[in-house]
């Protein structure tokens, strides 16, 4: 179960099959969450990562901005 923190509400589910996307067939498959009051959404991905080179496994792919430090 996922909660939206801001809006103390269980998060649904409301996409299966979505690929967050590190670059270079580096994806790890999940599904999309939303919060059903305030639209917020997250991914929740498996633990390990899929080689995905042709991105042909997941139904919709994230592309995951790197992060500056």
């Amino acid at each position: 179960m996922y909660i939206c923190c801001e809006c103390q509400v269980e998060m649904k589910c409301n996409k299966n099959g979505v690929g967050a996307d590190f670059g270079h067939g580096h994806v790890y498959a999940g599904d999309r969450y939303i919060c059903s009051v305030c639209g917020k959404e997250i991914i929740r991905t498996n633990d390990s990562a899929n080689h995905d080179p042709e991105y042909n496994q997941c139904k919709e792919y994230l592309k995951i901005k790197e992060r500056k430090i």
